[in-house]
């Protein structure tokens, strides 16, 4: 197959979910090489991250307040003809070692058990002093303010959420 098929469900609060589905073309050199094609699918998901953090004004899966970071698992079959990836993004205040991402830790070793796969793709590491951005705040600039507001969606993917011009500009040639 030429494309891959993700399907991407994030989760929020109150069993708040989203599915995504992408099928992004997979470069020709490495279609059929099953190493090589999940590593290019979890480089091409961890680069997708910030445009699906903006997509809507997400609370924290576990206890409901306002989401500022994301926790991925990923479960992959690229060995069979029609390669596709199960992205899941769960929403959570805090990552690191807090209480909601200890249990979002838990539930991902579970996974790990019934799919037989790794845990979380990406191990978080922002340092203590950093707060990220509330999810759906605009995309470019990132200030909290606006993640309550109505702003625009990119016109192409119809999910960004952006109040700069800048961000419009770089969507539509992208």
């Amino acid at each position: 197959m030429s494309e891959l098929l993700i399907q991407a469900f994030t989760y929020g609060s109150n069993q708040t979910r989203a599915e995504i589905v992408l099928r992004p073309v997979i470069p020709e050199e490495i279609r059929g090489k099953v190493v090589e094609l999940t590593a290019w699918a979890k480089e091409t998901i961890i680069s997708m991250g910030l445009d699906l953090k903006h997509t809507d004004v997400w609370t924290c899966e576990i206890c409901g307040e306002p989401a500022r970071e994301n926790k991925y698992d990923m479960v992959a079959w690229t060995h069979i003809a029609q390669p596709q990836v199960n992205l899941y993004i769960h929403h959570v205040c805090e990552a690191g070692n807090s209480p909601c991402s200890l249990i979002l830790d838990r539930q991902s070793e579970h996974m790990t058990v019934l799919t037989g796969t790794r845990p979380n793709i990406a191990k978080h590491g922002k340092p203590d002093d950093v707060q990220f951005p509330l999810s759906a705040s605009c995309l470019n600039c990132q200030e909290d303010r606006l993640a309550k507001a109505q702003l625009s969606r990119c016109g192409r993917c119809k999910l960004v959420r952006y109040v700069c011009i800048l961000i419009r500009e770089a969507k539509e040639y992208n």
